[in-house]
């Protein structure tokens, strides 16, 4: 649901510039979601513990493990992942580039465990530093563990608000609440969605298909996520 109305806005932005080839600054500003017409209820993720203590994180598009001993751990590309255990309910988890912090990330249990709030942080070589709250609720699971099945309550809350700015090469997209910002190419090339809460390995491209028809592709770790065509 989320993704077709995002899509939607996106398409009829662009299918008017593209048509004519020249951007329109009548398209700049912000755009909002109206929730009440929204059935969307938000995004399922699962936490799991093996028996020697690594959580691993699924959300059924992508994964990442996490192992809470205090440590510094590489996990590819010159980054690493450093978490420590304050209490069985709260961690803290820092992410590092080249010895360099790239994001920190704060979960804690609500203390009837029914509730688990993820506080991210995204620090950027120039700009502002990004916050962004996740507030999700427990489906199953022990009440005193991060382990279990848990919904993404305010995944709309925090993409209700769009803000969209074209120039004569890039389309750039922020969702302000999330922390979240994208910056695709006319010309097709993948740009990766970024931001504290930006799933990894997650890609956004737009194609013009004629003088008034627009595609879009997102993928997950290359594989296609979702994909559209408006005119």
């Amino acid at each position: 649901m989320m993704k077709v109305w995002f899509g939607s806005v996106i398409f009829c932005a662009l299918a008017a510039i593209l048509g004519c080839r020249a951007p329109s600054p009548d398209w700049n500003g912000t755009w909002q979601l109206n929730l009440s017409e929204s059935s969307f209820q938000g995004p399922i993720f699962t936490i799991s513990i093996s028996a020697d203590g690594e959580y691993r994180y699924d959300d059924g598009n992508s994964s990442f493990v996490l192992r809470c001993d205090g440590k510094d751990r590489p996990i590819g590309n010159n980054r690493t992942q450093v978490c420590v255990k304050r209490s069985a309910t709260v961690f803290d988890i820092t992410h590092k580039e080249n010895g360099v912090r790239t994001s920190a990330n704060n979960w804690e249990l609500s203390v009837d465990g029914k509730l688990f709030t993820s506080t991210a942080t995204a620090f950027r070589p120039s700009g502002p530093v990004i916050t962004s709250h996740t507030i999700s609720s427990r489906l199953s699971g022990p009440s005193n563990s991060f382990t279990g099945q848990w919904r993404d309550m305010s995944y709309l809350q925090r993409h209700a608000d769009m803000t969209v700015r074209l120039d004569s090469e890039t389309l750039h997209l922020s969702y302000p609440s999330a922390g979240q910002y994208i910056d695709a190419p006319f010309d097709g090339v993948e740009a990766a969605v970024l931001g504290p809460h930006a799933p990894e390995g997650t890609t956004y491209t737009i194609r013009p298909v004629g003088k008034r028809k627009i595609f879009t592709l997102t993928k997950r770790n290359g594989k296609p996520l979702t994909q559209g065509l408006s005119n």
